[in-house]
C-alpha cells in the first residue's frame, strides 16, 4: 500500500540536498514505518555502485540481521531505479516499488532492460509520482553541474 508521507520525505530531502551527489534518495517502509533512508552516497564514498536504493537496503540488512527477504516491503525514490538497483531490488524480493520521475536512459523498471519483466517475483510498480517535480529536482542538479563545467 502506497504512503504518501513516505514519498514526500524523500522529495523534500532530495530538494534540500546540496552536494556533489545526485539528488536521489529512497526509503524502504513496511506501510508507514520506514526502515531505512538513504541517499547517492558515488561521489562521497568513490564507490558507482553506492545508490540510493542499494543503501537502502543494504542498511535494512544491517539494522534488522534477522530479516532474509523484503517481501513485504516496498521502497519508494524520486527516480526509476537503474538496472543495477532493480536487480537488486528483485533479489531481495522487494513488494512494492513507488517512484517518480521516469528515467528513458538509465532506467530499467519500465524502461531499457525492465528487470521485472524476467523476474519470478514481480513487484507491485507504480511510477509517476510526482513526477514534475522530482524531475525539475534532477534536471536543476545536472543543470548546476553543466553551469559549472562550462565556467
Amino acid at each position: 500500500m502506497y504512503h504518501p508521507d513516505v514519498m514526500e520525505s524523500i522529495i523534500k530531502a532530495s530538494e534540500e540536498a546540496c552536494s556533489v551527489e545526485v539528488p536521489i534518495f529512497a526509503a524502504i517502509a513496511i506501510g508507514d514505518v520506514v526502515l531505512s533512508f538513504a541517499g547517492n552516497e558515488s561521489e562521497a564514498s568513490r564507490k558507482p555502485w553506492y545508490h540510493a536504493e542499494f543503501l537502502a537496503v543494504q542498511n535494512v540488512y544491517e539494522k534488522y540481521q534477522d530479516i532474509r527477504y523484503l517481501d513485504e516491503a516496498s521502497i519508494y525514490v524520486n527516480l526509476e531505479p537503474c538496472s543495477f538497483c532493480a536487480a537488486a531490488l528483485e533479489r531481495v524480493r522487494i513488494k512494492n516499488i513507488f517512484f517518480g520521475a521516469y528515467d528513458s536512459k538509465c532506467g530499467a523498471v519500465v524502461h531499457n532492460a525492465m528487470i521485472f519483466d524476467h523476474a519470478l517475483k514481480k513487484p507491485s510498480i507504480i511510477g509517476g509520482i510526482q513526477e514534475e517535480r522530482c524531475s525539475r529536482v534532477i534536471s536543476r542538479f545536472f543543470d548546476k553541474v553543466r553551469n559549472n563545467e562550462s565556467q
